[in-house]
């Protein structure tokens, strides 16, 4: 019997940059041995630039009918989705077109008529989730440019003189939590060296931040769309509860983690029980609660290295060979099934 998988053509569809387009260029390579087409709508003009530079000839869409154009002429045998929260019509859209439709941390109607969804941002599990919901942080595919930093937060700690916090938010940072972190960290009676790192889609005033950190030594901000050897450098980082946790766990550091909206505040990973300081909602943060969480993590290093331990435990490094397994796993049966 044969057991050698047929090669298939595997439509990415990619809803944004930054880690959803990451993640998918990722298991491209991991699924290497397929024809690979990538597509994005024309409005994504970052994705379709990055994937044109990586040497892929992007397939681009205005509208829903469009897209089914593209379906029908290409005639993929699978579409994985990233950064969508597809509506039900969408999702029918595919499944009407395409045997096998993977979704990436999809919160839409749409996931309920795809063949598996795939949660690494997931939720506190209150209700049953469908059968063909996978939910956890088995769903967190590794970025080949974090493999070398993988477990660093064990060893020895950066040698400044001062302890090291870095402060990333991603994209745009709408309630500019950049900005009240940095505030509320210069309030602070302790000598820190502090690097806020700033996404090139931050949509505040760049100069209010330089401005305020004039004021303090060792207090620096830089443009920065992959904070991960920042992350490395640091003692302590202070992010938000979005997709960056996970570049911390893989590391491993000690980590504050607060939440840019509503949305970020029900991702279950980044909590006390997985070795973060969680704070909640941004624009509800006080003062004292971000100070009181920084003077506990550098007064008390042993407390930070259990926190770190737990991050480990989940040992993510592993994800992207499981995933590779997986994914080749349901074109598998799923093919049994399309064909039966």
């Amino acid at each position: 019997m044969n057991n050698q998988i047929q090669q298939k053509t595997i439509l990415f569809t990619i809803g944004r940059a930054g880690y959803p387009l990451t993640r998918c260029l990722t298991l491209a390579k991991l699924l290497a041995s397929h024809r690979i087409l990538f597509a994005a709508q024309e409005k994504q003009k970052v994705v379709l630039q990055t994937l044109d530079q990586q040497g892929f000839a992007p397939l681009s869409y205005a509208r829903n009918a469009d897209l089914k154009k593209l379906l029908t002429e290409y005639e993929p045998d699978v579409v994985i989705s990233d950064g969508l929260d597809m509506d039900i019509d969408e999702g029918r859209l595919l499944s009407s077109l395409v045997p096998i439709t993977l979704h990436f941390d999809d919160f839409g109607e749409g996931g309920k008529v795809a063949t598996r969804v795939i949660q690494s941002l997931y939720h506190e599990n209150r209700e049953q989730s469908p059968s063909h919901y996978i939910l956890g942080p088995s769903g967190f595919v590794i970025p080949e440019e974090l493999e070398p930093y993988a477990n660093s937060g064990l060893g020895p700690g950066p040698t400044l003189p001062l302890p090291h916090v870095v402060v990333t938010f991603a994209g745009e940072d709408v309630d500019n939590l950049s900005y009240r972190t940095l505030r509320h960290l210069l309030h602070l009676q302790i000598p820190l060296a502090i690097t806020v790192a700033l996404h090139s889609s931050y949509s505040h005033s760049r100069d209010d931040l330089k401005l305020m950190a004039l004021g303090r030594k060792q207090t620096r901000i830089v443009e920065c769309d992959d904070p991960i050897q920042l992350i490395s450098e640091s003692n302590l980082v202070v992010c938000d509860a979005s997709y960056t946790p996970y570049f911390v766990a893989v590391i491993g550091k000690p980590c504050i983690v607060i939440a840019e909206d509503e949305k970020e505040a029900q991702h279950a990973f980044p909590r006390e029980s997985n070795g973060f300081i969680y704070l909640g909602l941004g624009r509800k943060l006080k003062q004292s609660h971000l100070q009181n969480a920084v003077m506990e993590t550098i007064l008390h290093p042993h407390r930070s290295q259990r926190a770190v331990k737990k991050q480990l435990a989940f040992k993510l490094t592993a994800n992207n060979g499981n995933m590779q397994l997986l994914l080749e796993k349901i074109l598998k049966e799923e093919a049994r099934e399309i064909t039966r």
